[in-house]
């Protein structure tokens, strides 16, 4: 197939995390024979403001208007040459006016939108969802919420390229636990029982104390300036807390907007007061090129689940598949992470990973892993063939392509 993709949300890498989607999926999709015509347009204009949902400023629809415009050229113009058979996008309602997929079945291409924050943030894809052909979701159970929109839902986990993570060689085991992440959600709760307990654990990415965890992902400092006629506000700052109070008391009145913002309030002061737990164990960020050397470096490999629900502190927190839940076994860890029902649909828990659902169980089941290294090692090779036989982003293409074309 010749398939048009627009899946960067920055041409610079640095910005929005511009190439992970496109090293997740460029390489799958070329192994499997497919012609990639990659969208030129950047989307970082409108990724500035991807965390809006709706109610745009003028000059931000004006902004996306001129992006939708500029992806539909790029796709007439690879239509003069050959027939495109298939749009590929990673898109949130900011980057692309749902208005243009009528204009792509009138040309004739189907369309199919990525998006694996369907949990915890659908309301900034729903109006995307609606528009487009195919919405392919990786989470299971988000299922319902795009039918609620009326949108065409499927259904197709993330994987891993066994390219990038796999096995090295040549690396020592230490008799410890590892976990790469930036510190979000209640992870550091979770961190602070293994600390606490005495389990030996070291952390990689942003968030936790190092003083060069800074990641080099989102820029925030670049959309803390206003910016398209709305107001950019600092986080953590007494204007920030005021909008958000005023969101909340919209949506959950005074009462409820008043209980929202007292577990905030908790939340963040008992965040701070963990934060000093961490440093002796903080080793800084670590770039996803190293990421297989430092899960080949240690006995044990964690793994945090929860995300917010409405993606800010005060929700309730709730578990989800994530990437790492893929990649890591691709690299032959001996994988512990946070249970989710999903996750057993991809993995048999306790024989080729195992999961926790209190921090008396990660702790129990991590002092076990890394004192009993025959028990360690058959899940690590078990997992190990897992991934490799089910879980790469090739057999997930298969899987999406399958449902599009009918195995065509």
């Amino acid at each position: 197939m010749r398939i048009f993709i627009a899946v960067r949300h920055a041409s610079d890498q640095k910005q929005f995390y511009g190439g992970l989607w496109s090293a997740n999926f460029y390489p799958a999709l070329r192994e499997l024979g497919h012609e990639l015509i990659e969208s030129q347009t950047d989307l970082f204009p409108t990724s500035r403001f991807m965390g809006i949902a709706g109610d745009f400023t003028r000059e931000e629809l004006e902004v996306r208007a001129q992006t939708t415009g500029r992806i539909l050229d790029e796709v007439r113009a690879a239509m003069r040459i050959e027939r495109v058979d298939l749009f590929l996008s990673y898109f949130y309602n900011a980057h692309f006016d749902p208005a243009g997929f009528d204009e792509l079945r009138r040309l004739g291409v189907r369309s199919v939108n990525f998006y694996c924050n369907s949990i915890y943030q659908f309301a900034q894809v729903a109006a995307i969802a609606t528009g487009v052909d195919f919405a392919w979701h990786a989470e299971r159970d988000a299922r319902a919420s795009y039918l609620a929109v009326g949108a065409r839902p499927v259904w197709v986990q993330m994987g891993a390229d066994p390219n990038v993570y796999h096995p090295v060689h040549g690396i020592e085991r230490s008799t410890k636990a590892c976990f790469v992440g930036q510190r979000y959600a209640d992870r550091d709760r979770w961190m602070a029982a293994l600390i606490r307990a005495g389990v030996p654990v070291e952390i990689y990415g942003p968030g936790w104390g190092a003083a060069n965890d800074r990641d080099g992902g989102d820029s925030t400092e670049a959309q803390r300036n206003d910016y398209l006629g709305r107001r950019q506000l600092t986080p953590g700052s007494l204007a920030s807390y005021a909008a958000a109070f005023r969101k909340i008391v919209r949506r959950d009145g005074y009462i409820g907007g008043m209980a929202r913002l007292g577990r905030q309030w908790r939340h963040r002061r008992e965040t701070r007061a963990l934060a000093p737990l961490f440093i002796s164990n903080a080793k800084g960020a670590v770039p996803f090129q190293r990421i297989a050397s430092v899960f080949s470096a240690y006995d044990l490999c964690l793994n945090f689940s929860n995300v917010w629900a409405d993606g800010q502190p005060g929700s309730a927190l709730i578990p989800h598949v994530r990437l790492r839940d893929f990649e890591a076994p691709m690299c032959r860890t001996c994988y512990l992470t946070g249970h989710t029902d999903e996750i057993a649909e991809f993995y048999k828990i306790g024989k080729e990973v195992d999961t926790y659902r209190s921090p008396v169980e990660l702790v129990d089941k991590a002092r076990f892993y890394l004192g009993h290294p025959e028990s360690a090692e058959r899940l690590r090779e078990a997992g190990y063939r897992r991934s490799i036989r089910d879980h790469t982003w090739r057999r997930r293409f298969e899987q999406l392509f399958s449902i599009l074309f009918g195995g065509k």
